[in-house]
């Protein structure tokens, strides 16, 4: 029995809620699901989600994930915030990531471009609030049981989610990379130390693209990762396969001091099963 337990996902200690505090808004009441990622934007099927920790490591034991029938799912976020402000957003990542999936397919078929990007028109500010405001939301339900309160990095984006546009300027930086996996990720924080320079980190990734936050001026990303700013109205993404082994995780390559942190309950993987 003992040994079977441990091979069970420590996610599923993470996921079970009614009410609690919204982690966008900061109200207390009844929780909803939020899709991570988003529906619209992949083909929802049967899931399954474990810790990121879980299955890192030169040999990591199998766990058996938390499963789901319709996609990866978090409840963490209240219903006005999941309507208003990511629901009402989503579309536009939806469309994104349907563009994009036919811009790579067809740059990888036909193998015929002289670039190594492609682009494509998006709104910048709805595309980034609705991932910001999902990056959020996908974690342990543990953080719905405390009481909010200000922090440096959570709340300006907290800010932006629910339409402050300019409450991120001074805060934090966006960057963008073409993400060719299967799984899908979120991180929801996580502290990264890349020679001398110390940063807290966010990412959400499903194929084809991957997004994350930063600190304002200390970014660490990915070689390939494209810079996002509010005002852009193309996004550009870089195909080049020079820089596939970086694009999932860890970011860097980890060598010699480099190093990261993070809580296990913050970064959950989820990926398609059968049956």
């Amino acid at each position: 029995m003992g040994d079977f337990t441990k091979r069970l996902t420590e996610r599923r200690m993470h996921t079970e809620i009614v009410q609690g505090y919204c982690l966008i808004c900061g109200s207390y009441g009844r929780l909803s699901w939020d899709h991570v990622p988003p529906q619209g934007s992949i083909s929802i099927n049967k899931v399954e989600q474990v810790h990121l920790t879980e299955i890192m490591g030169v040999d990591p034991v199998p766990v058996k994930g938390v499963k789901s029938p319709n996609g990866s799912k978090f409840k963490t976020i209240c219903k006005s915030c999941n309507s208003n402000h990511l629901g009402a957003n989503d579309q536009e990542v939806a469309r994104v990531y349907k563009e994009l999936t036919k811009l790579v397919a067809h740059y990888f078929t036909y193998a015929n471009s002289p670039l190594s990007y492609v682009t494509l028109p998006f709104d910048a500010v709805r595309f980034c609030r609705a991932m910001i405001g999902h990056v959020l939301s996908a974690t342990t339900v543990d953080e719905c049981k405390r009481e909010p309160v200000d922090a440096p990095y959570f709340t300006p984006l907290q800010k932006f989610v629910m339409g402050d546009d300019a409450a991120i300027e001074n805060t934090h930086d966006l960057y963008c990379w073409f993400y060719p996996h299967r799984h899908h990720l979120s991180a929801k924080m996580f502290g990264c130390w890349n020679h001398g320079n110390l940063c807290m980190i966010s990412v959400l990734s499903f194929f084809p693209l991957a997004f994350s936050i930063t600190e304002k001026g200390k970014g660490i990303y990915p070689s390939g990762a494209t810079k996002v700013e509010l005002t852009d109205d193309r996004l550009f993404v870089n195909l080049s396969s020079g820089h596939f082994p970086y694009s999932g995780f860890p970011l860097i390559g980890l060598s010699g001091n480099q190093m990261m942190a993070m809580s296990s309950a913050q970064a959950i993987v989820s990926y398609p099963i059968k049956g």
